[in-house]
């Protein structure tokens, strides 16, 4: 009977400390803020979250892959993403939303307002519709969704919402984002191409998501003298566009960036703790 109670005894202590240390872990989780850029391949899909609060700029092309990388880094008990940001309607930025819009509750769709004549762009409407019960909230320059610990992400581009369904090169709608905390600022540029054009008083950062996978047609030495940053995310995966080009590579490393990619690296992530950011393999 006294080893009875004595393993009952001992086995509510356990449980008390387990339960502590778990109590414990989900109040580092609530500080925690994390910026991932995650491997979808050929395509974009940035996480920023602060424990229960998260942010999702695009979703890459396909479901499978963007939830499968969403599990981990969302934590298995929250089933809610307060914001899905879509750039631009282009099929390796979108392409995975509307499986996330059926696996989560989404508080709220931010688009420019634009639209393409494919299939990708109809059925993100159509779910959007389905799942939200309204179309998207258009956004753009001055836009900004603030974190409730520190941190604040601030639309820079496009200057005005846009409308309709374009056949034109939507990457030139592109939404540009930055997202600071404390003293580091990261800079989002979608698949904006000619950045230096589109944004030309965009300041320093430090860290730039290169723009288009590390198209030729984007990163210039003018923009890298704009933006001076210290680190480049490429958002690549293999394809046959040639992203990112070796022009871009050479202007990055001539400029003293250090360069992180999706195809080599897997996610990448930053956490911040103390007002600073930094990189955590």
């Amino acid at each position: 009977m006294k080893n009875w109670y004595n393993l009952a005894l001992f086995t509510l202590f356990a449980f008390s400390i387990m339960g502590a240390l778990f109590l414990w872990h989900l109040s580092l989780v609530d500080k925690r803020t994390e910026i991932v850029f995650l491997n979808v391949g050929q395509g974009d899909a940035i996480l920023i979250s602060q424990g229960s609060s998260q942010i999702l700029i695009d979703g890459g092309r396909t479901g499978r892959e963007l939830l499968a990388r969403l599990g981990r880094h969302v934590p298995f008990w929250d089933r809610t993403i307060e914001f899905v940001i879509a750039t631009h309607p282009d099929a390796d930025h979108i392409g995975g939303l509307p499986a996330v819009l059926r696996a989560y509750t989404v508080n709220q769709i931010l688009t420019t307002g634009a639209e393409s004549a494919t299939e990708t762009s109809r059925l993100f409407q159509e779910v959007t519709t389905q799942e939200i019960g309204s179309a998207p909230t258009k956004i753009f320059q001055g836009t900004e969704i603030v974190f409730p610990s520190g941190g604040k992400l601030s639309v820079e581009y496009p200057v005005a919402p846009l409308s309709g369904v374009s056949t034109a090169d939507t990457n030139q709608g592109s939404v540009v984002a930055r997202f600071v905390y404390g003293e580091t600022s990261f800079l989002l540029t979608g698949d904006l191409a000619r950045e230096e054009t589109a944004l030309p008083e965009v300041g320093q950062v430090n860290i730039l998501k290169v723009a288009h996978h590390g198209s030729k047609h984007s990163t210039s030495e003018a923009f890298l003298r704009l933006v001076k940053p210290q680190e480049a995310i490429i958002s690549v995966g293999e394809n046959w566009y040639g992203h990112p080009d070796q022009s871009v590579l050479k202007r990055l490393e001539d400029a003293g960036v250090r360069i992180y990619r999706t195809d080599e690296e897997g996610d990448i992530r930053y956490r911040c703790f103390d007002r600073r950011c930094t990189y955590a393999p």
